[in-house]
């Protein structure tokens, strides 16, 4: 089991990070993608563990996995969707439809532009190294969000989501966007996806106004809609073990599915326990392994911790003191 820790990035992270942009996957357009735009995201985030216990306004948290002083992952939590500019989506919606006389009944799908994740929490920016996947370190990034939202659920409001990558071809064509997307943008994907990043209104501004019959759709397109990308399905797979659940909500350029939990249903959330420091290091858990945090959101820090493990130990990887408390959550065992 790994020994690597999660916790929020610094400026002296700066260096590692920009190194990182080169093999991140430019379709993941939550990761800054210079140097500059790193340093802003680094300062926002710090400015974001440093307030105090409050509702969210538009936060974004920032961590990082770190191993042996490596950095070899990132991973994100952005507040209050939709407050600066409208975060948008298609809804499928059932349309039921019949002819007595004729004996008829019809059933069809419709693709509806929304903005029903507003105020809402987004996981995003899960990058882990090609060399570091393995060891349960993809788990540990992963889960390192729902820990520090279990630290403290105020800060993030009543809901979350993810978007999950939709599937693109080897070629990184998607088959959707090119039957409805490109119709509108007259762009290709990967630029209009990259548009988006900076600016939403030319979503508004371009994208048809009235529902979309899937059924009109070609079947290459048809059946992409709600499909994930296979390098997504992990990290889609992980989601749904803690309660997000997909509904008829799909990304407006891939239609990738998004997944969404109420905060007080996630399991990490809802299962995790806190204690002091001292009673994790003296206490049989009865754990055969599991995540420990720092409980506090300013010294935030999360790793994985087995049975076997020397407890003291784990709790210096995050910086623990005695007089910490802790929060401790058990990971299922594997079948």
């Amino acid at each position: 089991m790994t020994t690597a820790i999660v916790r929020p990035a610094n400026r002296n992270d700066l260096d590692q990070l920009e190194d990182m942009i080169a093999r991140v996957d430019p379709g993941m357009l939550t990761m800054p993608s210079s140097r500059e735009a790193m340093a802003a995201r680094i300062e926002r985030s710090l400015a974001a563990f440093a307030r105090g216990s409050l509702p969210p306004q538009n936060e974004c948290y920032f961590l990082v996995m770190e191993e042996d002083g490596e950095l070899l992952g990132t991973a994100s939590i952005f507040t209050n969707l939709g407050v600066e500019r409208p975060f948008y989506s298609y809804r499928i919606s059932r349309d039921s439809k019949v002819s007595p006389e004729q004996g008829v009944k019809v059933e069809l799908d419709l693709l509806f532009l929304v903005n029903d994740y507003h105020g809402d929490s987004e996981l995003g920016t899960l990058f882990i190294e090609r060399k570091a996947r393995g060891g349960g370190r993809g788990r540990l990034l992963s889960f390192a969000r729902l820990m520090l939202i279990a630290v403290d659920p105020v800060r993030f409001g009543p809901k979350a989501m993810a978007e999950i990558r939709g599937f693109t071809d080897p070629q990184g064509r998607s088959p959707f966007w090119d039957a409805v997307g490109a119709k509108f943008f007259h762009m290709d994907y990967r630029k209009a996806d990259v548009l988006s990043a900076r600016d939403h209104r030319f979503i508004a501004d371009l994208m048809p106004r009235y529902p979309i019959y899937v059924a009109l759709l070609p079947d290459e397109a048809r059946n992409v809609i709600s499909r994930p990308h296979p390098d997504a399905e992990p990290a889609l797979a992980m989601l749904q073990s803690q309660g997000f659940r997909y509904n008829d909500v799909v990304d407006i350029f891939d239609a990738g599915p998004a997944v969404e939990a109420f905060i007080d249903h996630i399991d990490t959330v809802r299962e995790a326990v806190r204690m002091p420091a001292s009673d994790f290091v003296a206490g049989d858990l009865r754990v055969p392994q599991g995540l420990v945090a720092l409980a506090s959101t300013e010294r935030f820090a999360v790793t994985q911790f087995a049975r076997r493990d020397d407890m003291a130990a784990v709790l210096k990887r995050i910086g623990a003191n005695s007089d910490d408390d802790v929060l401790v959550y058990r990971l299922p065992e594997k079948r």
